[in-house]
């Protein structure tokens, strides 16, 4: 399994069929083998970010990004042992979805596991 993480957009532009949703930023895919790095350092599942909106979610996730950057070993003793995923992944996949939620604040958030 894994974590796959968009923003997106809901726009009216006036159609018959309602709002469209565009997606804004895509910060990928990556292993849920490291979710456990990633709720220890947020405080929570990564996957309650799903709904939030990207400005909201941005104060959290910066502390989590600098959390893992300050104490690198007490997150790589959390590495699968599979290898499926490691510290390093773990930390830039975060990264970008911090970076996308800064450079889009009124953006949602959509995780799929």
């Amino acid at each position: 399994m894994s974590y796959d993480i968009d923003l997106y957009a809901t726009i009216d532009t006036g159609h018959a069929d309602g709002p469209m949703t565009i997606t804004i930023a895509e910060v990928g895919n990556y292993t849920s083998n490291v979710s456990g790095m990633w709720a220890d350092a947020i405080g929570h599942r990564l996957f309650e970010l799903n709904g939030r909106t990207a400005g909201d979610a941005l104060e959290q996730l910066t502390e989590a990004v600098a959390r893992m950057r300050a104490t690198p070993d007490h997150y790589r003793a959390m590495e699968p042992a599979n290898g499926w995923g490691n510290y390093d992944g773990a930390l830039q996949y975060l990264d970008r979805l911090r970076d996308a939620c800064e450079s889009h604040p009124k953006t949602t958030i959509r995780i799929s596991a």
